[in-house]
């Protein structure tokens, strides 16, 4: 193990709206995530405990970024990597999809790769919905 903490629940819904909105005050958090401001309150002294908020003069800011178990980082963004796969395969269905009516043959192993790729697709859609 790396020494980070690991965030989960309400910590790391936080965590992640303050790495993607920037700065912000409890109450616009506690708005924007449908929490009570002293919830919010009370786990971003948590995360300000664990050195991973600071707080500003007009709000919270991330301190430090930290690698988050379930989450890739694109740009400034995380992205919860169920959604990627998910992405990845109902693309991948698509395309598929596209290539048959554009003139393309419907054969079966055409069939399989746009049946195989677009339930794995939703798999993945499902498990993430579930895991939020």
């Amino acid at each position: 193990m790396s020494g980070e903490p690991e965030l989960s629940g309400t910590a790391l819904r936080i965590y992640l709206e303050l790495l993607q909105s920037g700065e912000m005050g409890v109450r616009e958090l506690a708005r924007e995530l449908g929490l009570p401001p002293s919830t919010v309150h009370y786990h971003l002294n948590r995360l300000e405990d664990l050195g991973l908020v600071k707080k500003g003069e007009d709000g919270y800011t991330v301190a430090k970024r930290i690698k988050l178990k379930d989450y890739v980082f694109i740009g400034s963004r995380a992205f919860h990597r169920l959604l990627l796969y998910s992405a990845f395969f109902l693309g991948l269905s698509a395309g598929e999809a596209l290539l048959t009516l554009q003139g393309g043959e419907l054969n079966p192993d055409r069939a399989a790769a746009i049946l195989a790729s677009l339930l794995s697709g939703l798999a993945f859609l499902h498990e993430y919905l579930r895991a939020r």
